[in-house]
C-alpha cells in the first residue's frame, strides 16, 4: 500500500479520506427520547436531551474533528496547519483559506424561529457591532433537502394571498391599521413591495410599541378560530399560541408560505427571505456561518428592527430546487459558488470519483458503503461523515445492498 504524506508543522496529511466526528446542538426545538431523528441517524442511544442539529463541517462554534499522527484535532485547526492539502488551492484562493460551507442534518419536533439571514455587507456590520448574537462575519444562504418530510414557512405570500388574509382576518386590519392594509390592497405591482414591507413593518414593531393591541388581535383571532378552524394556518396559530403566547410570530403566519417538502424535495434560501423550519427531518447545507437574525416563536435573542432592515420583501410562491441528472444522481445546485450537493443512490456496480483537486464531503444517508482509495477498503455506515482532501484524486465506492449519500462540493472552477 501506497500513501503520499505532506507535513506542515506537527500534522501530516495523508492522500486517503478521513471519518470524521461530529457535534451535536441540543436546542430545545429538537426531537427528544425513542423519537429523536439524531441519535438514530448516527447510531448512538438517546438521553433527555433535544437533539435538534447534527454539525458536519469547521465552523469555530462547533468544528467536526479528524485524526492526524493518531491525534483527534478539530477540523478548524487541521484546515489552518494544511490549507491547500485539504481545500485545494482553488478553494483556499476564493475563499481564503476556509472551508466554504456547514452541513447539517436537523431535526425539528417544533418551530425554530421567525427569522431571516444577512448579506456578506450585513453580516460584517452586525458581527462587528454585536458579536455576541452574530458570531461570525459571513452570510448563509442555506439549501434544505427532506430527507422524510418537512413544514416550513418560507418567504412571503403573493399580494393577492395576502390581500384575501387581511380580508379574512379583520383583527389584523385592526392591529396593523386599516389605512396601511386599504394602501397595501389597492397598490399595483410597482408599489407592491414597499407596501408590503410598510404593513409588515408596521406588524411587527406594534408588538414592541403596544403588547396590548397585539393580545387583543391574537384574543379575537384565537375565539373565531375557536368555532371552527378552516385551514392548516389557523391550526398552526392555535398550536403555537400554547407554546408561545402573545407572540407576533403568530401573525406573521398568515403573510408566509406554508410549504409541505417530501423526501428528496429541497428549498434554497437567499439572504433576507423570511423562513421558519415547523417540523421535519432535513440535510442542510449553508455558507460557513451561523448569523441567524430572529423576530418571533423564540426565546433566544430578537432583533426585530434589524429583521425589517434585512428582509427583501420579496413576494411569490415557493420554487423547489433540484434536478435529476440521472437514475442515481439527484443535483441540487443553488446560485452561489460556496457549495452544491448530490444526492446519490448507489449502484451495486459501484461508481468512481474525481476531485478536481477540491475538497468534499461525504455524508452515508442510508446502508452502508465501502470507499475505495489507491488499495485501502474502508466500510462507512448511516451517519458517517468523511473528509475527502483535495490532495486525494480519485476514489470509488462499492455496496453491498441499497445504500445512499450526500456528496458536497465546491462548485468553482
Amino acid at each position: 500500500m501506497i500513501f503520499y504524506f505532506f507535513r506542515i508543522g506537527d500534522f501530516v496529511i495523508e492522500q486517503k479520506p478521513y471519518k470524521l466526528k461530529n457535534h451535536v446542538q441540543n436546542y430545545e426545538w429538537g426531537t427528544k427520547g425513542m423519537n429523536a431523528f439524531i441519535p438514530k441517524f448516527i447510531g448512538i442511544e438517546p438521553d433527555d436531551k433535544s437533539y435538534a442539529e447534527l454539525w458536519i463541517g469547521a465552523h469555530s462554534a462547533l468544528p467536526s474533528e479528524i485524526k492526524v499522527n493518531d491525534k483527534s484535532i478539530s477540523l478548524l485547526e487541521a484546515i489552518e496547519k494544511n490549507p491547500t492539502e485539504i481545500l485545494g488551492e482553488k478553494v483556499c484562493k476564493n475563499f481564503y483559506n476556509k472551508l466554504p460551507y456547514l452541513l447539517k442534518i436537523l431535526s425539528a419536533e417544533r418551530v425554530l424561529s421567525i427569522q431571516a439571514h444577512p448579506n456578506k455587507s450585513q453580516a460584517i456590520q452586525l458581527h462587528s457591532k454585536i458579536p455576541e448574537h452574530y458570531p461570525d462575519d459571513n452570510h448563509k444562504p442555506e439549501i434544505a433537502i427532506a430527507l422524510d418530510s418537512l413544514t416550513a414557512l418560507v418567504g412571503f405570500k403573493t399580494h393577492n394571498e395576502i390581500c384575501d388574509a387581511l380580508n379574512m382576518y379583520p383583527p389584523l386590519v385592526d392591529y396593523i391599521g386599516i389605512d396601511d392594509c386599504n394602501q397595501f390592497i389597492n397598490s399595483d405591482k410597482d408599489d407592491e413591495r414597499g407596501s408590503l414591507k410598510n404593513i409588515f413593518k408596521k406588524l411587527m414593531l406594534n408588538s414592541v410599541k403596544n403588547i396590548e393591541s397585539l393580545k387583543i388581535s391574537i384574543n379575537s383571532l384565537l375565539s373565531k378560530f375557536s368555532d371552527e378552524i378552516n385551514s392548516e394556518e389557523e391550526k398552526l396559530f392555535i398550536e403555537l399560541f400554547d407554546i408561545y403566547g402573545y407572540d407576533v410570530g403568530l401573525l406573521s403566519i398568515f403573510f408566509l408560505n406554508l410549504v409541505h417538502l417530501n423526501q428528496g424535495e429541497a428549498i434554497f434560501t437567499e439572504a433576507g427571505i423570511p423562513h421558519a423550519y415547523l417540523k421535519g427531518n432535513i440535510v442542510e447545507c449553508m455558507a460557513n456561518s451561523d448569523n441567524v437574525v430572529r423576530a418571533g416563536l423564540t426565546n433566544k435573542y430578537k432583533d426585530i428592527e434589524t429583521l425589517l432592515k434585512i428582509l427583501t420583501y420579496e413576494s411569490g410562491n415557493v420554487d423547489l430546487i433540484g434536478e435529476q441528472i440521472n437514475e442515481n444522481v439527484k443535483l441540487y445546485s443553488p446560485p452561489i459558488d460556496e457549495f452544491k450537493i448530490q444526492m446519490i443512490e448507489l449502484p451495486i456496480t459501484g461508481m468512481e470519483f474525481k476531485t478536481d483537486n477540491k475538497v468534499e464531503l461525504l455524508l452515508v444517508i442510508s446502508g452502508e458503503i465501502t470507499l475505495v482509495n489507491q488499495e485501502e477498503k474502508i466500510i462507512y455506515r448511516r451517519g458517517n461523515a468523511v473528509l475527502i482532501p483535495a490532495i486525494v484524486s480519485d476514489y470509488s465506492i462499492f455496496i453491498d445492498k441499497e445504500a445512499s449519500i450526500i456528496r458536497v462540493l465546491v462548485p468553482i472552477d
